[in-house]
Parts: structure tokens; sequence; C-alpha cells
């Protein structure tokens, strides 16, 4: 149910479509608030994934943004799998992006997660 969601929701962001300005907090309250723990944090890892695909740039700050929003909501700083086998994704994104409030969001994720950048 959340992967359709994020997937409709991505496809939402691609389209012309004119967002209001809660778009992606409507999304994190619809999406994430109503999932376990145990499901935020095996949901955390397709988010990772799309991030780690190269084919997203334009998603990073939403793909970002509902990440947090399910390490928060798994209320733990154990790191998915795969996000064992990429430590460096947080590098990369703020190597590859000048944007502050990405900046932002990959630092928290990493101090959340306790990855050293």
């Amino acid at each position: 149910m959340f992967i359709d969601a994020l997937s409709s929701f991505l496809e939402k962001l691609a389209s012309i479509e004119e967002l209001d300005e809660w778009y992606l907090s409507t999304f994190i309250d619809e999406n994430i608030y109503s999932l376990s723990t145990t499901e935020a944090f095996e949901l955390s890892s397709h988010v990772i994934e799309l991030l780690k695909d190269e084919a997203q740039p334009d998603y990073t700050y939403e793909l970002l943004t509902i990440l947090l929003a399910l390490q928060r909501q798994t209320d733990t700083t154990q790191i998915p799998d795969i996000l064992k086998n990429s430590l460096n994704l947080f590098d990369d994104l703020i190597k590859n992006n000048s944007e502050e409030y990405v900046l932002n969001l990959a630092h928290e994720l990493a101090q959340n997660y306790r990855i050293k950048l």
C-alpha cells in the first residue's frame, strides 16, 4: 500500500499538476504515521533504493524527507541492510547537491543512523 502510494505521489510530482504547499506533509500524514515501527523500517529500504537510483534526482528533497519521516517512525537508529551496503549514499548526495535543504536532510539522516560523514 505504501509503495503504491509513493509511486502515485512521484507520478504526481512528475506531472504538470499544481501541488499545494502541503503536498509533502499530507503524504507523510496519510501514509507514514499509520505505519508500525517494523513496517516503517522495512519500507525505508524502498525509499533508499529510489534515492540510489540516479533516474530520480528531481525528487531528492521529497525522498529524503519521506525517509526521515520513516526513520523517525521506526524509533531506532538501526541502519537498514541496503544502507549498510551504501554507507556513502549521504556523502554522495551532499557532494552532488547544492540546495541547503537537501544538505540539511542528508546530514540529519546520517546523524540519526549514526553514519560518519
